[in-house]
């Protein structure tokens, strides 16, 4: 994966206070092997209706923060509502909701990957653990993430501040057609995406060197 790091300097020249929320240290890539057959993973935990991209292997990192392994992983789907209540993942579309649409149920029509491919990220809290094992709090364990362009991802570092307390926890990085960078992240509530040279969330800060 490609560092963020040169683009976002060039960045800080002219908006500095924008370029801040992004900065990120990309976490080196974890063994496939965690995962033996992500396909048949993917088919079992979000239905039929998917299909694992074989070009993006699995990434494992903590996106909530909780001290558990998830697991980030890109697939396919035509109809992403479709199986959503049979198999109890949720749809969101952090990247239209930044832009002030962010309902699936009209943005899954929308049609933002250039090749048609209709890729989706797909991700699960605490993988390892089965779905009827997990806390009452982790109900909804599992998300499909629409729309969101990209054309390589992965997992970097950061920390969140809220109510005076620093988090440590990873996000998801993207780089679309144009090379703009930008996160999505895991609020506590919600998934939300943010760009380099867009109106950031000043409570992302990056790791301490």
């Amino acid at each position: 994966m490609r560092s963020i790091l040169p683009f976002v300097f060039r960045r800080l020249v002219l908006c500095p206070l924008l370029a801040l929320p992004l900065l990120a240290q990309p976490v080196p890539s974890t063994a496939a092997p965690l995962l033996a057959d992500p396909a048949a993973y993917v088919a079992r935990e979000f239905g039929s209706s998917f299909k694992l991209d074989p070009k993006v292997p699995p990434m494992f990192g903590d996106l909530d923060g909780d001290g558990t392994q998830d697991v980030v992983l890109v697939g396919r789907s035509n109809s992403p509502l479709t199986a959503q209540e049979q198999m109890a993942f949720k749809v969101e579309d952090p990247y239209d909701a930044y832009f002030g649409t962010g309902d699936p149920r009209i943005t899954s029509q929308f049609t933002l990957h250039f090749d048609g491919s209709a890729r989706c990220i797909l991700i699960v809290f605490d993988w390892r653990r089965p779905s009827q094992a997990k806390p009452k709090s982790k109900q909804v364990s599992k998300y499909v993430l629409i729309n969101t362009p990209f054309e390589t991802i992965g997992l970097v570092n950061l920390r969140l501040k809220r109510r005076s307390k620093i988090q440590k926890f990873q996000a998801i990085e993207t780089v679309d057609r144009d090379t703009v960078h930008a996160l999505i992240f895991w609020d506590g509530k919600r998934w939300r995406w943010r760009a380099q040279g867009m109106e950031g969330d000043e409570t992302l800060m990056p790791p301490p060197r």
